[in-house]
């Protein structure tokens, strides 16, 4: 499996869009048209997208806060008690995968990325199937608020998806916490530093 991102400018990118609203599309009837400004993919060794998702920072925007009653750095004061500012965080948006197999190699790639810009939170919506496949790696996340469709602006565009009961969700790393998602691996952000 390869690992890329993939910015606005890159010629893989539109292979990648494809792939997630695709995947959308055949698991929820949803009409995915928007994409985070950054992308991340595995690609198997025929070239073909396995698994992509979005990354957005505070500076693109958080596609997530829409459903919480606050920005994520109140809500994750409230959850968590820490102060996290919004430059800490990153979301994970638009994760679409052909099978699980690929989910976690490539959110621990995902993560050693934030590592390196001094991320310490991970924010994302995930639907129950994504949320037990998580808590079965081992990820201790913080749930914060059902994801309800009527907070989205295109309501109609997100088909089915609703009905696999999504949540918004939280992992951050601190003193003894740290996510790593593929056993047998180096950390995610340690790799880099090995080379």
């Amino acid at each position: 499996m390869r690992f890329e991102f993939l910015p606005a400018d890159d010629p893989q990118r539109s292979q990648a869009e494809r792939h997630i609203a695709e995947v959308y599309r055949r698991c929820y009837g949803a009409e995915v048209t928007q994409f985070a400004p950054l992308l991340a993919a595995a690609f198997g060794a025929d070239g073909q997208v396995l698994c992509a998702a979005g990354i957005r920072t505070a500076q693109d925007g958080f596609f997530s806060d829409c459903y919480l009653e606050s920005g994520f750095p109140a809500a994750l004061a409230e959850a968590t008690g820490l102060d996290i500012g919004a430059g800490q965080i990153m979301e994970v948006t638009s994760l679409a995968s052909i099978s699980p197999f690929p989910v976690l190699p490539l959110l621990d790639w995902m993560i050693g990325w934030g590592r390196a810009r001094g991320i310490v939170c991970g924010v994302f919506t995930a639907t129950h199937p994504l949320r037990r496949l998580l808590t079965r790696a081992g990820l201790g996340y913080s749930a914060l608020c059902a994801a309800t469709v009527d907070k989205v602006a295109a309501p109609d565009a997100w088909g089915r998806y609703y009905e696999a009961d999504p949540w918004v969700c939280a992992f951050v790393e601190g003193e003894g916490r740290r996510a790593d998602l593929v056993p047998g691996r180096k950390p995610a952000g340690l790799r880099e530093a090995m080379a």
